[in-house]
This record gives structure tokens, C-alpha cells and sequence, in this order.
């Protein structure tokens, strides 16, 4: 039990697995200061005041498993606690009692006392005969309570028959009557002396109980059985999560190498279209190189008709203007 923190003032702290996890007004102080979130952890420290939803499976598993051994740690502290509170409750109730019973012996002192002085006002002597046959008939008085623990002898109850026969004396009287008002504070004594042995055993009982068992060191290690088992369902899950995210990576770049392998294949039809019009635009270039032959030769024959036709105009003394239509088109 001794590797268990508690802390009181309205927060309870333990260890379990070395994280510290303290319960109880953490969250509540935290909104009082402006703090707005539900949890807070420090180091290995989580105060539980209210954890935030929005987790991966893997860190909720986790945060699940630290509220198990949080209620787990926690209802064992609370059992605890009861019977701490019950047993410091019945020692509360004991010193009641005994309090009750010192002013009920006040009291008996106080009649006492004024017994004494109403024998020492009757002017009657503690070994006188009239003392001590007051001191008989207290005696019978006693013997009459119930659960009384005095019996009177032959002799005695003989001698209380020949006192009452011949009558008490004024003193004798007025000492029984002074006697009886202090019954209800002896009822009461007794009573307090009873109800004190019975919380005092059963306070006994409860630690011996205690001793054969450990309700604490218990529930530390079943928190932290549950602690590592969510540890190592968590490793599990985080594996798991791992091969999914290798499975998706590799499948993502068999489909960048398929892309790549399409878009290598479209440019080689690419550059194959590309070699073929480069022969369609060379075939294309002869054809236009030889027809550029034959319109040089044509340019030829025009130069030759044109001479001609100057000749006859020149001959024929023709007006040029006249004749324009009647040159030869070679263009076409």
C-alpha cells in the first residue's frame, strides 16, 4: 500500500504503472481558471476530471484502460475511505459517550456532596446506627434495579423489616429521596459503558479484517494488469495500422509505376507519330523543290514568249496598250 499516493482536500492521487492519476476537482479547477479543456497531462501525470473524445482508436483504447484502473484504484480507495470514515465515526461516538459519562458522574459528585451536607445539617455521625441502617436500605434500594448486581443476606433483609416496622427517620428519607434522583445518571453510565464496548469491538473487528486483506495493493494490480493489457492491444492495433499504411504506400506507387509506364508509352506513340510526319514533311519538301524547279522553267518560257510578242509589237509598230490582252498566262 505504500506505493499508492493519496491526496486529500478533494483530490485523490496513485501510482499505478508509475503514472500518476489523480481524481476528484482537477477539471472543475481548471474551468474556474480559464482552462478550457477537459484533461490535462503533464509528464506521466493525467488529471481525470473529463478525457477528450476526439482520439484515434489506438490512444482511446488507452484512455479507456486508464479510466478502468482509474475506477478500479478508485472504488478500492472509496471502500477504504468508508470504513475509515465508520471507524473514526464510532471513535467519535466513544469519546461522546465517555463525555456523556463524565457529566453523569459530575452529577452523582454533586448529589453526594449533598447528601454529605444535609447528614453534617442533621447533626448524624458517619459510624452512628441511624447512618448505618441508611446505608442498608440504600442497599435494598439497589437490589430492587433491574440487571442489579447487590443480593441482600437473611440477615440483612431482617434488619430492613425491623427499620421500616419502627419507620425512617426525616434524615434517612430525605437521603433516599437526594439517593434516587441519581438512578437516571447511573442508567446512564451503565448504559454509555455497554455501547463503549461495542464500538470498541467492532472497531477491533474491522482491523483484524483488515489485516487478512490488502484491498488497495488488490486493486493497484488489477489496474495494472488492465494498464498493460491495453498496452499490448494497443501495440497490436499500432502494427496493425503500420501494415495498413505500408499496404496502401505500396500499392500507391505500383499505381504511380503503371501511370508512369502509361505516360512512357504515349510518348514513344508520340515520337513515332512525330518521325512520321518528319517523313511526310521531307517528302513534302521534295515535292515543293520540284515543283519550284518547274515553275523556274516555266518563269523561263514567259521571259522567251515575251520577247517574242515585244518583237512582233515592235514589228507591227503595235500600241502596247492594245495588245496587253493577248499575253500569255503561263501561271496556270
Amino acid at each position: 500500500m505504500r506505493s499508492i499516493n493519496l491526496k486529500y482536500e478533494g483530490e485523490i492521487g496513485m501510482q499505478v504503472k508509475s503514472t500518476t492519476i489523480f481524481m476528484g476537482d482537477q477539471t472543475r479547477q481548471q474551468r474556474k481558471n480559464g482552462v478550457d479543456q477537459d484533461t490535462e497531462k503533464k509528464g506521466n501525470t493525467i488529471f481525470a476530471g473529463g478525457l477528450n473524445h476526439n482520439l484515434d482508436p489506438a490512444a482511446k483504447k488507452k484512455q479507456d484502460a486508464q479510466k478502468q484502473a482509474m475506477k478500479i484504484v478508485g472504488d478500492a480507495w472509496a471502500g477504504e475511505r468508508k470504513i475509515d470514515d465508520d471507524i473514526k465515526e464510532r471513535k467519535n461516538k466513544i469519546s461522546e459517550l465517555r463525555s456523556n459519562m463524565g457529566k453523569a458522574r459530575d452529577e452523582l459528585l454533586q448529589i453526594k456532596k449533598e447528601r454529605e451536607a444535609l447528614r453534617d445539617s442533621y447533626g448524624v455521625a458517619e459510624d452512628s446506627q441511624e447512618e448505618q441502617d441508611l446505608k442498608l436500605l440504600e442497599k435494598k434500594q439497589d437490589s430492587k434495579k433491574i440487571n442489579a448486581r447487590v443480593n441482600l443476606t437473611e440477615e440483612e433483609s431482617k434488619r430492613i423489616t425491623e427499620i421500616e416496622k419502627k419507620g425512617l427517620t426525616e434524615y434517612q428519607q430525605r437521603s433516599l429521596e437526594l439517593k434516587s434522583t441519581g438512578d437516571v445518571y447511573e442508567k446512564e453510565i451503565e448504559e454509555a459503558e455497554k455501547l463503549i464496548q461495542v464500538e470498541n469491538a467492532v472497531i477491533r473487528g474491522i482491523k483484524i479484517e483488515r489485516l487478512k486483506t490488502h484491498p488497495m495493493a488488490d486493486a493497484k494490480k488489477q489496474a495494472d494488469d488492465v494498464l498493460e493489457a491495453a498496452s499490448d492491444e494497443v501495440v497490436g492495433m499500432l502494427i496493425k495500422e503500420a501494415k495498413e499504411h505500408i499496404d496502401e504506400k505500396v500499392e500507391e506507387e505500383k499505381e504511380a509505376a503503371e501511370e508512369k509506364a502509361e505516360e512512357k508509352e504515349a510518348q514513344e506513340e508520340m515520337l513515332e507519330k512525330t518521325d512520321e510526319k518528319k517523313e511526310e514533311q521531307e517528302k513534302l519538301n521534295e515535292q515543293i523543290a520540284e515543283s519550284s524547279q518547274q515553275v523556274v522553267g516555266l518563269d523561263g518560257i514567259k521571259t522567251d514568249i515575251q520577247k517574242e510578242i515585244q518583237n512582233i509589237v515592235n514589228k507591227m509598230k503595235l500600241i502596247e496598250d492594245d495588245i496587253k490582252g493577248a499575253a500569255v498566262d503561263t501561271t496556270t
